[in-house]
Order: structure tokens, then sequence, then C-alpha cells
């Protein structure tokens, strides 16, 4: 498997995301995956704000908050993140916002560039990076995809000693999206694009499911559910005090 990242010109806000991609990539063949940073995705739809009015924007883009000392851990459609994934990183005098249906969105694009490039079989990768629990920095992930299973099941198949997985499945969106982020940077690389060449995933033109992601149930639900609970019972002791010590001044 082969990545290679595209240099642009700075991507403004508002500018038309098809003639900015198709003015960067001068070819694609058929298996390729496009990878596309959510950045220039929200950018193209004016996703953006004042970066006074961030708390507030936040609280609006989440399902669930926690307040910690550091930042504001929210829920959101795909799951926990920081500050609902707001930015203000390569953002001019702006907060940039995640974009509005990044699955609508790498499907227009797909059947965009299948026209364009007489393609059967091609891929589209929306990213953005997120923070993981207990480990130091971020990591790439998939926001959105078209044109291939995100999922690569290992359920009913034997291991090398005979023992048949029960519930192992292996995210080849996101890891794709990881490697690609690696790729494209997140400070002033300015590679906005990546081409994935090569990448073991099966291709398919059937619609786009969410529910291949993102695990369809409450999230009192989830395995980490506890961990998040328990946090936010500290939380809101630190909010306490924190109140109190305003009070006290």
């Amino acid at each position: 498997m082969q990545i290679e990242g595209i240099k642009t010109r700075l991507f403004r806000e508002h500018d038309f995301l098809q003639d900015f991609i198709t003015g960067h990539v001068s070819s694609l063949k058929e298996g390729d995956i496009l990878v596309v940073t959510s950045k220039i995705v929200a950018l193209s739809e004016g996703r953006t704000g004042k970066i006074e009015d961030k708390k507030k924007l936040v609280m609006k883009e989440s399902k669930k908050i926690i307040e910690t000392p550091w930042a504001l851990l929210t829920l959101m459609n795909d799951g926990w993140g920081i500050n609902a994934g707001i930015d203000e990183s390569n953002a001019y005098k702006k907060i940039i916002l995640l974009p509005k249906n990044p699955f609508a969105t790498a499907e227009l694009i797909r059947k965009k560039l299948k026209k364009i490039y007489s393609l059967k079989n091609l891929g589209v990768l929306i990213t953005d990076t997120r923070s993981i629990p207990l480990r130091q920095g971020t990591i790439g992930r998939t926001l959105g995809y078209a044109g291939f299973s995100p999922l690569k099941s290992y359920i009913g198949k034997k291991d090398l000693f005979g023992r048949k997985s029960r519930v192992t499945q292996s995210n080849v969106a996101d890891a794709l999206a990881a490697a690609a982020v690696i790729v494209m940077g997140e400070g002033s690389e300015r590679i906005p694009l990546a081409i994935i060449k090569g990448a073991p995933v099966t291709f398919s033109s059937r619609p786009v499911s969410k529910k291949l992601m993102y695990l369809d149930f409450p999230p009192q639900n989830d395995i980490f559910a506890k961990i998040f609970t328990s946090f936010e019972h500290v939380s809101r002791q630190y909010v306490r005090k924190k109140a109190k010590r305003k009070r006290s001044l």
C-alpha cells in the first residue's frame, strides 16, 4: 500500500471543493482511495465561527458535555471527542466546525470523480483527528467514507490456533485515515489531499451506512460508559469547586 500526499494552494472559505480537488488531482486509477481533510470540506460549507463564540458553538454541536479542567469532553454523532471537533488551527482568525454531512459529501465527491476519470472502483475518505484516552498526541479518524466497506469482519473465522472469533472486526476506514494523516500532517504542511494506492479494501457501490461505523446503541451501553460516568462525577466536583472559588473572590 502506498500513500501519496498532494501539496496544494491555500484553501479559502467558500471555495468550490470539487474544482479544488480536480485542480490538484491530475489522475486517479482503479482501486485508488482519495483522502480529503475535513478542514477544507468544512470551509467549503462555510462551517466557521467567531473565536469568542467557541463555547456556545461547542454546546450547539454536542449531544452531551462533560466539563474538564482542560477542555470540554463532548458526545457527537461518532462518539466522544474534544470540544465537538471545533478547532482553531489552520483557521484565519476564526474557528472551524466539523462538516455538516461528511458521508453525503464523500459520496458526492466519489460520483463526480468516477465520472471524470472513468473509474469503476474508487473510494473516498474524509478525515479528522482525535485524542485517545491515556495516549499522548492525536490520531487520524474517518468522518465519512464512500465506495468501500469500512470494516473487515473476523467473526466466525479461526485464528492461528483454531479459536473462532466472536466479535473481532478490523476498522479499515479508521486505519487508513490514521495512515493518511501521518502523510498529510496537521500543521503548516498544506497537504489537505492524499491518494491511497493498493489499499486492502473491498470496493462497493452500495449506499453508505453510518451504522457500519458507529455503534448502534445508547451511549450508556457502551463498554467505556463506566469510565465516562466516573469521570463525569469527578468533573462535577471540579466545576463546583471552581464556582465556589469564584464566589469567594
